[in-house]
């Protein structure tokens, strides 16, 4: 909501707008203005000086291209006037446009932002601080008057709101999930002021005033927990513990030691550790003390380093592992630089970056995008939280888990990592993931149906202690069937279907590519066509009129493109049969049932890596053996293509059977879901089944040799199968001349 005449700010973008600022495509003016990178030693008052003639019009500079960076992203948006950085990108406007911007800055009525602030106090060192210095930099940036209110009690939220809404505030912000029913009470009771509020979300389109500020700040504790696991695994071997101070349990300080925790467990999964977690709630954010004398029995308990969650009373517990020589981790802010007494203990802190939300919610507003009804949310990805730096404990910080932690973070921004929040809650009786309807999950029948049966419920339980979901595994009678189920049931089917596969039921329903298997970190693999080693067999026109075995007749690498090599060839093959699998299909010629077959192909684990070109089978065929763990391996190579399912039946199968050639890459077979699956559900399994992938049960599922042998997934879209499509078009198939009927 945008009503009120909007005072100087509304003055500065009607002259910006009218100036041809704040427009991209306009025509520069004569003397238009100047598109500059920052360089090394710049600052904005030399700038002024250099560009405009006088120094204090780096105002000018500063509302020109903070105009200019909520049309375009690729100029900066200056928070901090005094603190710029080389390879920003300024808009410097000529100087009478910057004449005509500092009189509108100097002259007209200030825009006012009011803050009311949580019961923590504004001198928090955290939490309701930082976002003061949000409003702080708007004051500095765009010459607004924002002053704060603070609330010594929960009954002052609303005295206090009222306070500046009975003043003509222009916009008033809100800090913490405890003002979330005072804000939504007074927005609706004075509709023409803007309002935002820090940790709760909006009320859509019945608060078309009111803006929620929200943070994932789950994304960051997540990491940060498991890297203060490993440090105290560093400072104490024997008997590790992390220890948590929370202020009171609302969602917004749950939210932080959820994500920590679930870190904590995760290294301890990954190491085969056991660090232990403790966890104090004291039930008031402005109680040091409290905080203190709590820390310090959690540290008699055994914990190595504290968190404090809870303004004040978390700072209180920080001070204790102080001094009692343990170490702790900082919330909110960079606490290295608000707490300065402990600053040499903290190994990190999980930072919200309260101060540019609230920044940039005040920009959008005073340039016409003000988001009332909606929710700005801070993630990892727009680096609105985040992992703070390590300081102190730089050098402390064993490498592997710097590495590890990086990871964390990039898989958490790709989907692939959970961080336990929100906490899974089991759906309502009836409802999708219920006992009473599961999710279906739907495997094509390329490999032993019972092998994929039995590690496909392994998976499932998987995903369900994950998720809190339930999940129901089958395996269809073909890859046509399968794509006829996930169209029939649009709302609750997940299919694990090959490249062609998906084009097709994209095609027939609208089915969407949620992720893409990745083989031995292969996101492609291969078609192989496979023939008696003592044949004389060498090329595709050797195998006119020849007998061929195919997977399916809907598999893409056992039939679609080897289908298009041979047309594109001009050569004509026999009897085609369907064996029923990939590994059917290469006993088929092992056993002298047809001439050919066509399986899949994944390279083998050489060193150096194997690359395309080189030869597919780079090792000694008679050295081909399977171990003791199931592997098989030709002297120092580990093969892995499709011969190696029947190694057990067929142990001299590699001996007799070999590959004449592959094909070009083909796209990986893809996680993908009935076109009407709920999106809110997609992430959580998408990120479970991931993480289901780096555990030891996985190699009795779909990790294993005897399934799908997937070592991971990618994130993918739709675009990245286009090059199926251009085969299908370019050849005229259609679905009966591909799977029949």
């Amino acid at each position: 909501m945008f009503k009120k005449s909007l005072v100087n700010l509304t003055v500065v973008l009607s002259l910006l707008l009218s100036l041809g600022l704040g427009v991209a495509n306009a025509a520069p003016p004569a003397q238009a203005e100047l598109t500059y990178t920052v360089k090394l030693g710049d600052n904005l008052w030399t700038l002024a000086e250099k560009y405009l003639g006088s120094g204090p019009a780096y105002h000018a500079i500063v509302l020109a291209t903070n105009a200019r960076s909520v049309e375009d992203s690729s100029f900066a948006s200056i928070a901090d006037p005094g603190l710029i950085h080389p390879g920003w990108k300024f808009l410097i406007p000529s100087a009478e446009e910057a004449d005509e911007l500092m009189v509108a800055l100097r002259e007209g009525p200030k825009f006012r932002v009011g803050m009311v602030s949580d019961v923590g106090g504004i001198d928090d060192a955290s939490f309701n601080e930082n976002t003061w210095k949000g409003l702080q930099d708007a004051q500095n940036a765009f010459g607004v008057e924002a002053k704060f209110l603070e609330s010594q009690a929960q009954a002052d939220y609303e005295n206090n709101i009222t306070e500046f809404a009975e003043q003509g505030y222009d916009m008033i912000i809100t800090v913490g999930f405890l003002l979330g029913d005072a804000t939504y009470k007074m927005a609706a009771q004075y509709p023409d002021i803007n309002f935002a509020i820090v940790d709760y979300p909006s009320g859509g389109e019945a608060t078309p005033n009111l803006q929620g500020i929200l943070f994932n700040v789950d994304e960051a504790s997540f990491p940060v927990g498991y890297l203060a696991a490993a440090m105290a695994d560093q400072l104490d071997p024997d008997g590790p513990a992390v220890g948590v101070i929370g202020g009171m349990q609302i969602p917004p300080v749950e939210q932080f030691i959820v994500a920590y925790e679930a870190g904590t467990n995760y290294y301890n999964q990954k190491y085969g550790k056991s660090v232990g977690f403790d966890l104090v709630y004291v039930g008031d954010f402005e109680a040091p003390d409290q905080g203190k004398v709590q820390a310090n029995s959690l540290i008699d308990e055994g914990a190595d380093i504290i968190m404090g969650v809870g303004g004040k009373t978390g700072n209180g517990g920080i001070t204790a592992a102080k001094e009692r020589g343990k170490w702790g981790v900082g919330v909110d802010v960079d606490q290295y630089y608000t707490l300065p007494n402990e600053k040499d203990i903290l190994v990190t802190s999980t930072v919200k970056r309260l101060d540019k939300a609230v920044f940039n919610v005040i920009e959008s507003m005073l340039v016409g995008k003000f988001g009332g009804g909606s929710d700005y949310i801070a993630t990892l990805a727009n680096q609105g939280v985040g992992v703070g730096p390590l300081h102190d404990f730089e050098d402390k910080v064993p490498g592997s888990i710097k590495a590890d932690v990086a990871k964390i973070q990039a898989d958490i921004i790709a989907g692939k990592r959970l961080t336990g929040w929100p906490v899974p809650a089991a759906p309502a009786a009836g409802e999708l993931g219920s006992a009473e309807r599961p999710i279906q999950v739907l495997f094509v029948p390329s490999v032993d149906v019972g092998a994929i049966v039995s590690g496909g419920e392994v998976m499932a339980q998987a995903l369900t202690d994950a998720t809190g979901l339930a999940f129901e595994v089958s395996v269809p009678t073909s890859y046509a069937a399968t794509i006829e189920a996930m169209c029939a049931s649009p709302e609750d089917t997940i299919g694990f279907i090959p490249a062609l596969g998906y084009v097709l039921a994209n095609q027939k329903c609208g089915v969407e590519v949620g992720a893409a298997a990745v083989r031995y970190g292969w996101s492609v693999y291969w078609a192989q066509f496979l023939v008696a080693r003592d044949s004389d067999y060498q090329t595709l026109e050797d195998l006119a009129g020849k007998k061929w075995a195919v997977p399916d007749l809907g598999s893409t690498s056992g039939y679609l493109f080897p289908s298009v090599m041979f047309q594109e060839a001009g050569v004509e093959v026999g009897e085609v049969v369907e064996a029923g699998g990939h590994p059917q299909a290469a006993l088929a010629v092992y056993n002298g049932e047809v001439d050919f077959a066509t399986t899949y192909f994944s390279a083998p684990l050489t060193d150096p890596a194997w690359k395309p070109g080189d030869d597919p089978e780079p090792y000694d065929p008679f050295a081909a053996a399977l171990n003791e763990s199931g592997k098989v391996y030709a002297g120092d190579v580990r093969v892995l293509d499709a011969r190696i399912a029947v190694m057990e039946t067929a142990p001299d199968i590699i001996q007799k059977v070999r590959i004449m050639m592959l094909t070009d890459p083909i796209p990986n077979d893809t996680m993908s879901f009935g076109p009407d699956f709920p999106a809110a559900l997609k992430g959580r399994i998408i990120a479970a089944l991931a993480e289901f992938m780096e555990t030891d049960a996985c190699s009795e599922s779909i990790c294993s040799t005897d399934f799908y042998n997937w070592t991971g997934l990618d994130p993918v879209s739709d675009a990245t199968y286009d090059v199926i499509r251009r085969l299908i078009q370019g050849l005229g198939y259609t679905e009966e001349d591909i799977f029949g009927g």
